[in-house]
């Protein structure tokens, strides 16, 4: 497979076969598509979770959490999809 790169991302891609952190540009390449998968599940799963609690919501369901309870929740239902 060949691609090409614009100047900016070509850049970036030199910068982080200069870093030592990967073996070649393929490297490079698969850890930023496996960051862009990581990423997407995890919006997924929050755009799952955000329409579950505005359904809730709709439904006089609400909860009240703080910020770390509602964290600790999120890992929790993350961890176990």
């Amino acid at each position: 497979m060949t691609i090409t790169l614009p100047p900016a991302l070509d850049a970036l891609l030199a910068r982080k076969m200069a870093s030592g952190m990967y073996a070649d540009e393929g490297e490079v390449v698969r850890d930023a598509l496996r960051q862009m998968e990581s990423r997407e599940s995890t919006l997924a799963l929050l755009r799952q979770e955000a329409a579950l609690g505005f359904d809730q919501l709709d439904r006089g369901e609400a909860i009240e959490m703080d910020r770390d309870a509602f964290m600790n929740h999120f890992r929790n239902r993350r961890q176990a999809a």
